[in-house]
């Protein structure tokens, strides 16, 4: 009988040699399976937050839990003292929330009204009241009810004036009316053009669905003339949108940001993918500016934002940070929403100690901007300097330790990583009260222009992809001033054909709305005031209960 058990070394070296063998071969297994724990960790760790985009919120909420220790006792990161002004507006909203039906709805008095008389019928009045000399018929008002008119598609018939008259030598000498200039050679008139504008760039509606709506209002125009007018316009509008985009170089702050777009034309059989930059200015030169690149290459970033001077805020995309070194003028101010993002996943998919103490870190700085949110520019400097500099400096000490400590392929490692490599751009902030803490402003205004990227889903070409950038500039203007874009575009292309260049600003979308006031939507304007106390109301209530349940 033969035994399966392999043989031993019966001498003592060889033992040694095959212990040291086995140990060789337990070490390379241990690091094998660290390795593959730490794949499935970070798998399961994108797997998360897959899940989170798809199916989750979108907010990066972070609830400080006074019950959960930070990292170090010294370091316990405080919630900032609040205003103790009630919450009215809180209040007020949780009870309309919570009230049993709704309340009369009240029609603007601008609105056009018609009145509609219900007449009684014979039948219907008692006999003694009939004939009764003493009874009294009058309406009453008894309710309003808001109707709509489908937009009407209609023929102007232009009739120009002509003298003529026959002279002796035979010949005849005729003088005829000038027509106004148009923007464009077309068929169709500047309201025509502003709806369409509006619908395609403002409502995001493809052109094929535009041929569906014209359709039904009796007149049909296919969606490649619709796109050879759209390319017309954005050629004629250009000196205005040139001057946007000069005035817009003259901020002391632009944010910049771009996202991918599919375009066809680049790539034979495919779609290729283009990006959409946007260059959004600061209060005294609000305009939203949008760019079209075929690539994400520098050379559009250095193209649109060449000769500025002053602070440029984005993200750490390494094309903005070689244009600041070649451009000392150009001064890189970093992102504090992307820096605060990395972290949050982290604390999302994985919450530990370290990951909450760097999230408190960042809660502190934004309750620090969002009590500062009405300062000027002067009393936002200095409340910077007294209360945000000193966590800036205790949180980049905390950085630089906690990155000597992780592992050289932790994930918390690369977001400190992240924010420590390009530490002179996140203290940028600090040194003017007009830079705002983070770039949402232009990230909120690049979605204006991608909201309907699913509807239309490319460009068709790049020309398409220019057009778009040009009209996107005037229609994402008229929203970030509330104007009523149709309104605007309207009165810019019947006006601008014979508009001298000089006269050229009276049309920029902040100007023209303090000369047309009735065009601004108030609407739009109150919702925001009313969302931005809420939240802020909300921010200060929940510092109040967090100081409150902090341990004396």
């Amino acid at each position: 009988m033969t035994s399966s058990r392999p043989e031993l070394p019966q001498d003592i070296e060889a033992c040694h040699a095959l212990i040291g063998r086995l140990k060789e071969e337990q070490r390379q297994q241990a690091q094998t399976i660290d390795e593959q724990q730490a794949t499935i960790d970070r798998l399961s760790a994108d797997m998360a937050l897959l899940k989170r985009a798809l199916f989750g919120s979108r907010r990066e909420r972070f609830r400080d839990d006074p019950d959960q220790q930070y990292l170090f006792e010294s370091e316990e990161v405080k919630a900032e003292e609040a205003s103790p002004t009630p919450n009215t507006e809180e209040e007020e909203t949780k009870s309309r929330r919570k009230s049993k039906g709704r309340g009369r709805r009240v029609f603007p008095e601008s609105l056009p009204r018609k009145a509609v008389r219900h007449e009684l019928n014979e039948e219907d009045i008692p006999e003694d009241l009939r004939d009764d000399p003493t009874a009294k018929r009058f309406f009453k008002k008894t309710s309003e009810q808001l109707e709509f008119v489908p937009p009407s598609v209609y023929v102007i018939e232009h009739y120009q004036e002509v003298i003529v008259r026959d002279e002796e030598t035979g010949e005849t000498t005729m003088v005829t009316a000038r027509r106004p200039p148009q923007l464009i050679d077309a068929y169709t008139g500047p309201g025509f053009w502003s709806y369409l504008t509006a619908s395609r760039f403002a409502d995001h509606l493809p052109y094929y669905r535009q041929e569906d709506i014209l359709s039904r209002y009796g007149f049909r125009i296919g969606r490649s003339t619709q796109g050879r007018w759209m390319a017309g316009l954005a050629e004629g509008v250009k000196p205005l949108v040139d001057l946007m985009q000069s005035l817009t170089l003259k901020s002391r702050v632009v944010g910049v940001d771009e996202t991918p777009v599919k375009t066809l034309g680049l790539k034979v059989g495919s779609a290729a993918t283009a990006y959409l930059w946007d260059v959004i200015g600061d209060a005294d030169h609000p305009y939203d500016c949008f760019h079209f690149t075929v690539d994400r290459s520098r050379d559009g970033p250095e193209r649109f934002l060449s000769g500025y001077q002053g602070y440029l805020q984005s993200d750490a995309y390494i094309c903005y940070d070689s244009l600041s070194k070649a451009n000392p003028e150009m001064i890189q101010v970093g992102c504090w929403a992307h820096a605060r993002r990395k972290f949050e996943e982290l604390n999302y998919v994985t919450p530990n100690v370290r990951t909450h103490t760097a999230m408190g870190y960042f809660q502190r700085l934004y309750d620090i901007e969002d009590r500062g949110h009405d300062f000027s520019e002067e009393q936002r400097y200095e409340l910077r300097q007294d209360e945000s500099k000193p966590i800036v400096i205790e949180f980049h000490h905390w950085l630089v330790e906690q990155w000597e400590r992780e592992l050289p392929k932790s994930n918390l490692r690369a977001a400190i990583g992240y924010m420590t490599n390009r530490w002179a751009a996140f203290e940028q902030y600090l040194n003017c009260g007009a830079i705002p803490i983070d770039n949402n402003r232009t990230e909120a205004a690049l979605k204006f222009a991608i909201l309907g990227r699913k509807a239309w889903l490319f460009f068709g070409n790049p020309q398409g992809g220019k057009t778009a950038a040009t009209l996107f500039t005037l229609t994402k203007s008229c929203n970030r001033h509330r104007v009523d874009p149709f309104a605007y575009l309207r009165d810019v292309y019947t006006r601008l054909p014979s508009t001298p260049e000089s006269e050229l600003e009276s049309l920029l979308p902040d100007r023209w709305v303090n000369e047309h006031p009735e065009h601004l939507v108030e609407e739009r304007v109150h919702e925001a005031q009313q969302r931005a106390q809420r939240t802020r109301a909300r921010r200060a209530q929940r510092r109040l209960l967090t100081q409150a349940k902090r341990p004396k």
